[in-house]
């Protein structure tokens, strides 16, 4: 029997949901919570932000699996144990979801959803003169798993994208750029930004006041990275001043958002809490168990993260 230690954030109110969904394919395991004593002779853990020093207590621990596509979370705690293997999920639904959100915020934007519901709310029948998307540049910052999907999919819709990340990869259809000269480039040619890069000590605090001030004047911003990336209040003052049409956030610097950010009082931020991409058991159940497998095997399973780069 493996016994899988689960956290699912400040809950684990799915524990029943993914032990259910893991039963009909391996019988052969069990779940219990993380903060459960009994957590302490488990083989592998299944978490999402766990208790700080929790994981080093697990001396039988083989396998660490993050329940998101990020593990940014994990590396808040010092003592995680660093001989432990780390995987992260790689899903092609929630790949489609999250370029799903995408397209939702940015055609939002584009065909000026937040005008329209203001003139229905006053039964106002007019109109503004429509853009011209066709060939609009657009920058896609990070082209891993989830970025590559969503610059496939906005080119697809006729958007001339270009995708930023560490390094160059060969096996993409749209241009690349690497380096940072090339974003600096990007930043001051591109109409619409779109962050999905992963949180590490080389993006955190990626996009400042500096950064916000050369994109062109009526640029839009769009982030489902993460919020430790922004600097949320030169956004919100380059918002304000007019210098940026507005922007559309799933992530932010504390989650929940609290009620007294003034984000909440922007209506040209448009506020999503942290749904763009949600995990599904079933989806990613058969690679969790897969590695599992493997790491009983000896080997190495598939998705492990590089400490190093941090994803």
């Amino acid at each position: 029997m493996t016994l899988i230690a689960f956290h699912d954030g400040d809950d684990n109110s799915s524990l029943d949901e993914w032990h259910n969904c893991a039963l009909k394919i391996e019988k052969n395991m069990s779940f219990v919570s993380l903060t459960d004593k009994q957590a302490e002779k488990a083989e592998v853990a299944l978490v999402w932000n766990p208790p700080i020093g929790r994981l080093a207590e697990l001396k039988k621990l083989k396998l660490i699996c993050s329940l998101g596509q990020g593990v940014d979370h994990l590396w808040k705690d010092i003592s995680l144990p660093a001989s432990i293997p780390i995987m992260r999920l790689i899903d092609p639904f929630m790949s489609h979801a999250l370029s799903q959100w995408v397209i939702a915020v940015l055609f939002d934007f584009l065909r000026d959803g937040s005008f329209y519901r203001s003139k229905r709310e006053k039964r106002e029948f007019c109109k503004l003169s429509q853009r011209d998307t066709f060939g609009m540049d657009v920058a896609v910052y990070g082209v891993g798993a989830i970025g590559s999907v969503v610059a496939n999919t906005l080119k697809n819709l006729e958007f001339r994208v270009t995708g930023w990340s560490q390094t160059q990869k060969p096996y993409l259809l749209f241009e690349q750029e690497t380096g940072k000269s090339a974003f600096q480039k990007l930043i001051k040619s591109n109409l619409i930004h779109i962050c999905l890069l992963p949180l590490t000590k080389s993006t955190k605090s990626l996009f400042t006041k500096d950064i916000f001030m050369q994109m062109p004047k009526g640029a839009y911003f769009i982030n489902a990275g993460r919020g430790e990336q922004v600097d949320e209040m030169a956004l919100l003052d380059a918002v304000r001043t007019g210098h940026l049409s507005g922007a559309a956030l799933d992530v932010f610097c504390e989650e929940p958002l609290p009620k007294t950010h003034p984000f909440w009082d922007e209506k040209k931020i448009s506020i999503w809490p942290h749904v763009a991409a949600q995990t599904n058991p079933e989806t990613v159940i058969r690679q969790i168990i897969d590695s599992i497998q493997a790491v009983k095997l000896g080997r190495r399973p598939r998705n492990i993260v590089d400490p190093i780069r941090q994803y």
